[in-house]
């Protein structure tokens, strides 16, 4: 049986989820989503991979005169159901099929184009390709986006299908994981979002909100086909529910990334600050990942400054100084770099994977050294070397680095994210 239609999957199957990797929405975040969806009286309802019904009670609770329709590949859900009990049966109908059937609106029984309101929380898997997909995602617009095939996971297709389902107008609720808010390989599928629906809110989610995971998730809405985006609100929801203010972002910004986190590390901390914002890739001569693996280490004839090489942050520190055993005389510097990338004196030195990445900061002062393919050296300008320094160092800096990172628990910054960070240029 094909895991395409179930539900509210946020991470492959673990030990504290169901036999197919479920992790099932909370009351509080069915509630809070189709809070954010702005009608009044739709006529039909639809959510695709209902699960154990968490949003379909919850738009049930909500819109009781609307006929309401839900589609789950497991013939095991319904009974679970948690049927509203008071509004009638007979407005509910729901089907056992598989959602990402290209024919679904046959199956079913819906024309393409109808639906006033739909409500999903897409799997977060990568199916085996189909040629179903391709259709989905080109009745959707969005067959050109991706870069390869393979980035077609159960989110996107789900979200491609809903698409197609929706009439003009019509609102779109999701719960989405970080890849298609966040990630790189995705900035085509946001630009033709934002430039085709209009992208009414994103809500970051607070890592855990579902049970067994640290997944970061999002709420999103949006309307089809009501006009390119030009502002988005984008928000974050405490561990009580509770939501922040909102921000606008522009849609050339939106385009690069849609969670609250990063771009509120430009905004929220320095909203009180006057005088120049620089961009990190200003102020950088060149950029070096290193190469050296973490498997090959133990082996390799010079050390090599790895992840857990970084010191602690310490108030007795003015900087965190790459050790002196680590640094290599010049004839030696020579000889290895034909073989490992090597940091030099001046370099500032981040992790670019890892849980606690923004906890990890030392400056290269002794001699060139030898760095894992864990870590990035910033090359800098002699005259931003000590502000960029005490940037990454600061409270403000750790939560930029952090908020740039994407991953569940193998956290990891990119290169561009990393450059987009932007910091003040005068002492904090």
């Amino acid at each position: 049986m094909s895991p395409s239609g179930t539900h509210q999957i946020l991470s492959r199957a673990g030990q504290t989820s169901d036999p197919w990797g479920r992790y099932y929405t909370t009351p509080i975040v069915s509630q809070s989503l189709i809070d954010r969806i702005e009608v009044v009286t739709p006529k039909l309802v639809l959510e695709l991979g209902s699960g154990s019904g968490s949003l379909y009670t919850a738009a049930a609770t909500r819109w009781q005169d609307a006929k309401l329709v839900t589609v789950d590949i497991d013939s095991r859900i319904l009974p679970s159901m948690d049927i509203n009990r008071n509004s009638p049966i007979e407005r509910h109908r729901h089907f056992v099929h598989d959602v990402l059937d290209s024919t679904l609106s046959d199956k079913i029984g819906l024309n393409l184009g109808t639906v006033d309101v739909a409500v999903c929380n897409p799997p977060y898997i990568r199916p085996r390709w189909r040629s179903d997909f391709g259709k989905i995602l080109e009745d959707a617009g969005l067959s050109d986006t991706l870069v390869s095939l393979h980035d077609a996971g159960a989110d996107l297709l789900f979200l491609a299908q809903n698409l197609r389902l929706l009439r003009q107008g019509g609102k779109l609720g999701l719960i989405l994981p970080d890849g298609l808010i966040t990630a790189e390989r995705f900035n085509r599928v946001r630009k033709t979002l934002l430039r085709q629906h209009r992208v009414e809110q994103v809500i970051q989610l607070p890592r855990r909100v579902f049970k067994g995971t640290e997944a970061q998730t999002y709420l999103a809405v949006l309307s089809k086909d009501a006009g390119e985006t030009e502002h988005v609100m984008l928000r974050q929801m405490g561990h009580d529910g509770q939501l922040s203010a909102p921000i606008a972002v522009p849609q050339d910004a939106a385009v690069k990334r849609l969670d609250f986190a990063f771009h509120s590390q430009t905004i929220v901390p320095h909203q009180d600050r006057d005088g120049p914002m620089l961009f990190v890739r200003q102020v950088l001569t060149d950029i070096v990942r290193g190469t050296t693996c973490s498997s090959s280490i133990t082996t390799f004839p010079v050390p090599v400054f790895h992840l857990g090489d970084f010191s602690a942050r310490s108030d007795a520190q003015i900087f965190r100084i790459v050790p002196k055993h680590f640094a290599l005389s010049v004839q030696t510097a020579q000889r290895i770099s034909q073989y490992a990338r090597l940091a030099m004196p001046g370099d500032i030195l981040i992790a670019r994977v890892g849980r606690n990445l923004e906890d990890k900061l030392a400056l290269v002062v002794h001699g060139p050294c030898v760095i894992s393919d864990c870590i990035f050296a910033l090359r800098s300008t002699d005259e931003h070397r000590q502000r960029l320094y005490q940037f990454f160092e600061s409270d403000v800096g750790r939560h930029a680095l952090a908020s740039s990172a994407h991953g569940v628990a193998a956290r990891f910054i990119s290169k561009t994210n990393l450059l987009d960070i932007q910091f003040w240029s005068e002492p904090l």
